[in-house]
């Protein structure tokens, strides 16, 4: 077979066997063109896979720390207001945990990279967390005057410690949960 494709390309004449020659280089070099950009390509997506879960892993990373503080935060008040047996004409304070949440604003555009259930997880304890001063005024909580921007604590009276551990020990519950769906993601 080749020994016949030499043989025909031998009897062309030259302006033929040239552009036989032209049209071979130019398929061969397009064959190239296209075998680069695939594998280029490949190279690409590889890194580009690896880039989105180093983001995937940092915003994991960042979000279990900040909810891990708001969750032994929450523990520890709610053992307080417990172990402190306050009594009912005793006026006791508790800390707003909202303004705990400095660091879910600023990952909120990334956390698309976290899967779905993740996600829902996350938000609702971030809810719940953001929810938590409207919580203590329906249990009679009142803001403090003078307080700085960045703080805020509520002064309940004592019938009320109860309720507040038991509210808080329920937000810190689905706490834990966004927690312990965001571990994968370390791995």
């Amino acid at each position: 077979m080749w020994a016949d494709f030499w043989d025909w390309l031998g009897k062309l004449p030259p302006g033929s066997a040239s552009f036989v020659g032209t049209f071979t280089g130019w398929a061969l070099g397009l064959i190239a063109l296209v075998i680069g950009a695939l594998v280029n390509a490949s190279f690409n997506r590889g890194r580009d896979n690896k880039l989105r879960d180093e983001d995937r892993t940092g915003l994991a990373s960042t979000l279990l720390a900040e909810l891990s503080g708001i969750y032994d935060t929450m523990i520890d008040n709610a053992k307080d207001l417990r172990a402190k047996k306050i009594a009912e004409d005793e006026i006791f304070v508790v800390p707003d945990l909202s303004l705990s949440r400095q660091i879910f604003p600023h990952m909120l555009p990334k956390i698309g990279l976290l899967d779905t259930d993740t996600i829902r997880k996350v938000i609702t304890a971030y809810v719940l967390v953001g929810q938590y001063p409207e919580a203590l005024v329906l249990l009679g909580g009142k803001p403090q005057e003078n307080m700085p921007k960045d703080r805020q604590l509520f002064s309940l009276d004592g019938s009320r410690a109860k309720s507040v551990a038991v509210m808080t020990e329920t937000r810190a519950e689905k706490v834990k949960v966004a927690i312990d769906a965001l571990v994968p993601y370390l791995k």
